[in-house]
């Protein structure tokens, strides 16, 4: 009896994850499943204990000019046993396993270091942006967790820009917005991720303190051969610019993409066409290879 409730427990759990009104009928390949998501959460919660994740940096470049925007901060974990898994992998695991707050206060910390340290020997980054998940917002300290990190490196709230999803925008708990407008009060800019693939309203951008929004990659990639794809950057693109936020445009990875891009005025693109995310000391590597540690990047021809 013991074994079958687990069993159910186990299906159960499936059918949660799957969605309202979903079932699922129990098989020893959901046990595994379950008992690999244990090791590997248990995994993760050591890695973050013992300084193991690390954040790389991907550059994000002005569209008018070529200069740098600012970096994005990404986080990544190498494990021994493991190896490299994905961001999608133990993002999502984090949040099945009530890490990803403590995720995010190190991304915030650790960025934060990092910005302190590229301005004390003069490297020049002009921002950094953490992705931060809704569960973030509905933490009433959050506003406090950003000004100790910013204090504590000595960085003013203009050196660091969140990224927050559409969820945010959509949730219903109390004081999520407070938490958003809060954080936004301390001068720390706020932007939009993957906009135009959830539910994100015109009237909830317009009162919500966003200053940024990001345009998802998947449209970006289907530029060159899907017309719907092509509507939808340009849509985004004149959305951003009628309400005076900046657009950055992810997943650039090819000429034509930039070229298009450009031709409608995007502020921002970011992407393998311009640089991988990187170690730190490779991404001052590559702003040297440009000549714009202390002078504007490089135009982008």
């Amino acid at each position: 009896r013991e074994e079958l409730l687990k069993h159910a427990d186990t299906a159960m759990y499936e059918a949660k994850n799957a969605g309202r009104g979903s079932y699922r009928f129990f098989s020893p390949e959901m046990n595994r499943q379950v008992q690999e998501r244990l090791v590997m959460g248990a995994a993760l919660k050591e890695s973050l204990g013992l300084g193991h994740l690390a954040l790389r940096y991907q550059p994000q470049i002005r569209g008018e000019d070529g200069g740098l925007h600012g970096v994005e901060a990404l986080a990544r974990w190498s494990h021994p046993r493991f190896g490299d898994v994905p961001p999608a992998k133990f993002i999502a695991l984090a949040e099945e396993t009530g890490l990803i707050e403590a995720i995010g206060e190190w991304a915030i910390s650790e960025a934060c270091r990092q910005m302190a340290d590229w301005r004390a020997r003069g490297v020049a980054i002009p921002t950094v942006s953490v992705n931060l998940s809704p569960m973030h917002f509905r933490n009433p300290k959050l506003p406090e967790l950003v000004t100790v990190a910013l204090e504590s490196s000595g960085l003013s709230a203009d050196a660091l820009t969140l990224e927050i999803t559409e969820g945010v925008m959509m949730d219903s708990c109390a004081g999520t917005r407070a938490t958003v407008e809060a954080v936004a009060h301390l001068g720390v800019r706020l932007s939009l991720d993957d906009f135009g693939t959830g539910y994100s309203s015109l009237s909830s951008i317009s009162t919500l303190p966003i200053e940024e929004i990001k345009l998802d990659r998947s449209f970006v990639r289907d530029l060159q051969n899907d017309k719907n794809a092509r509507a939808v950057a340009s849509a985004v693109i004149r959305i951003g610019q009628s309400l005076g936020l900046t657009v950055v445009a992810e997943g650039v990875e090819t000429e034509p993409q930039r070229r298009f891009l450009q031709a409608l005025d995007c502020h921002v693109m970011q992407g393998f066409l311009f640089a991988p995310a990187l170690t730190a000391p490779d991404l001052e590597h590559w702003l040297l290879e440009r000549a714009v540690t202390l002078s504007p990047i490089a135009h982008v021809a």
